[in-house]
């Protein structure tokens, strides 16, 4: 069992994604479960890990974050 909310963290900005990575790992509370590089990525992703939380950069190559959040909330509402 995982320790306490699953998030996932959608950034396309390599260093930005690994200091989101590493400040929420160290979270009691907080579970990083999977990251994306890009919008398509991410939707995957969501889908495979079903996380409670996604960190999601609104500007991300292949599919920008609004997109993102359509196709997944229409897949995990």
């Amino acid at each position: 069992m995982g320790k306490g909310k699953k998030i996932l963290i959608a950034e396309d900005h390599k260093i930005l994604r690994e200091g989101l990575i590493s400040l929420l790992g160290s979270e009691a509370d907080m579970e990083v479960a999977g990251e994306a590089e890009d919008g398509l990525q991410a939707i995957r992703k969501a889908e495979e890990l079903k996380p409670d939380l996604i960190l999601l950069d609104l500007s991300m190559p292949r599919m920008n974050g609004i997109s993102v959040i359509k196709q997944v909330k229409g897949h995990s509402p």
